[in-house]
C-alpha cells in the first residue's frame, strides 16, 4: 500500500483567501487612505485660512496703531469711512495683494462724551469672502468732540 506522507491543505481544512475577501480588504484599505487624504486636505485649507486671518488682523492692528499715534485733531479723525490708498495690498502692506483695508471713525462723542470709536476692517477673498475688524476708542482733541 502506498502511503503519502504529504497531505493536501484542503484535507486538513486550511483554506487560502478567496478573491472576494482580497477585494474586500483592498476596498477597506482604499477607504481608509481616502479618509486620510481628505483629512490632510482639510488641515491644509484650515492652515491657509488661519494664515490669511492672522495677516489681515496684523494689517488692521498696524493701521489702528498708526491712527492712534496721530495728533488728536488730525484729518483722519473726522467722522466717516476711509479707504487705504494701498488697496488692494499684500500681507506686508505693499501694493498688489488680496487684502482691502478701510476704517470708520464714529460720530462725535460716540460711545460716550469725549471719545470716538475707530474701527479698522480688512477684507479679502479666497474660496469665499472674509472680513476681520479691530476697534479702539480715541480721545477727542477737545471736549466735547468737535
Amino acid at each position: 500500500m502506498y502511503s503519502d506522507t504529504r497531505r493536501s491543505s484542503r484535507a486538513r481544512g486550511v483554506r487560502g483567501f478567496s478573491l472576494l475577501e482580497a477585494l474586500g480588504a483592498t476596498a477597506l484599505v482604499a477607504g481608509a487612505l481616502l479618509g486620510l487624504g481628505m483629512g490632510a486636505i482639510n488641515v491644509s485649507q484650515n492652515s491657509k485660512s488661519a494664515d490669511s486671518t492672522a495677516a489681515a488682523t496684523a494689517l488692521a492692528m498696524e493701521k489702528l496703531e498708526q491712527l492712534r499715534s496721530m495728533p488728536l485733531d488730525a484729518a483722519a479723525f473726522v467722522p466717516g469711512i476711509y479707504y487705504d490708498a494701498a488697496n488692494p495690498m499684500n500681507a506686508d502692506g505693499t501694493l498688489g495683494g488680496m487684502y482691502r483695508r478701510r476704517w470708520n471713525v464714529s460720530n462725535k462723542d460716540t460711545p460716550r462724551f469725549g471719545v470716538k470709536t475707530v474701527t479698522v476692517t480688512v477684507s479679502w477673498r479666497d474660496a469665499r469672502q472674509h472680513e476681520t475688524s479691530v476697534a479702539a476708542y480715541v480721545r477727542c482733541s477737545t471736549i466735547p468732540c468737535k
